[in-house]
């Protein structure tokens, strides 16, 4: 997973081609009212917790909307930075957000310069040995995004003469590269924008992403009209996203599912998603379960 966009006309140049600053930390209750952006910004958040109140450092990959994408003040937002302020003010935790390169943000709790990564990455066995994960927080899965209704997609048995546009290092990349599904064509892509761009133009017939993060897209590109088919459903592994603890923090592995549970209950997780994809999720990331067990 990489690079996706919330597309605001003003932000076209930084947005869709990626300028994260890994070294740019934003503090949830460190406002400044003076600022232009404070201003404008209606819906800036500000923690009701002490000053005394603990600090988790969050890395995101500020370019995969609507998880966490750079808004047109420049303030990292998104689902993911609204679910994890919620649950720090839930559990009485600070969270400040480091906006960090995909290729560095796994390499950063390697050597601890962060507590924790919330970018919609999905589970693996992999991770599951490597890190502390929580519970499933965002259930959505892969999806198809084509503009000829003629296609009507509905089966991935249906691609044998589909030519399909993906993100590259993606597990979308890796299941349509894999063999195991029968297509005209793979071609990666620097960024899922650009890969649409190509749909667009007739250059591949269908995209492959993410299915919150592709509808999010394609809403701000209303000249086209898309169709889509999820392929997988939520009980897949690319749909089981997880946020990610640095291993020797198990209190705070304990204190976001905590927070994510007490959310789901009180009906904030159903409002955050809502807000983001559209709908509340809250029923369809009860029905998750880790894959293989």
């Amino acid at each position: 997973m990489k690079t996706l966009y919330k597309v605001l006309p003003m932000m076209l140049g930084v947005g869709l081609f990626g300028c994260s600053n890994a070294n740019n930390a934003t503090t949830q209750d460190n406002v400044n009212t003076n600022s232009t952006a404070a201003i404008k910004d209606n819906n800036a958040f500000v923690s009701k917790l002490p000053d005394t109140a603990p600090t988790v450092k969050l890395s995101t990959d500020a370019q995969f909307a609507p998880y966490g994408f750079n808004d047109e003040y420049g303030s990292v937002t998104g689902f993911d930075i609204d679910l994890m302020r919620e649950i720090g003010e839930d559990q009485g935790f600070k969270v400040e957000i480091y906006s960090d390169p995909w290729e560095e943000v796994f390499d950063n709790l390697d050597n601890k310069t962060r507590d924790m990564l919330a970018a919609a990455v999905p589970y693996s066995t992999e991770r599951d040995k490597k890190y502390l994960l929580s519970d499933p927080y965002a259930p959505l899965p892969s999806s198809l995004v084509y503009l000829d209704e003629s296609l009507n997609l509905t089966s991935v048995e249906e691609l044998d003469d589909v030519k399909i546009g993906v993100l590259s290092d993606t597990v979308q990349y890796d299941y349509f590269s894999s063999g195991e599904i029968s297509v005209e064509s793979v071609s990666p892509y620097p960024s899922t924008f650009l890969a649409v761009k190509a749909m667009a133009r007739g250059e591949v017939d269908a995209v492959a992403e993410d299915a919150g993060a592709l509808r999010y897209l394609m809403n701000d590109l209303p000249d086209l009209e898309p169709k889509y088919f999820d392929y997988e459903d939520i009980h897949a592994e690319s749909a089981y996203k997880v946020l990610l603890v640095e291993k020797g923090q198990p209190e705070l592995l304990e204190k976001v599912n905590a927070g994510l549970k007490s959310l789901k209950q009180n009906g904030t997780y159903a409002t955050l998603t809502t807000k983001w994809f559209g709908e509340d999720l809250t029923q369809a990331v009860s029905e998750q379960r880790k894959p293989n067990t």
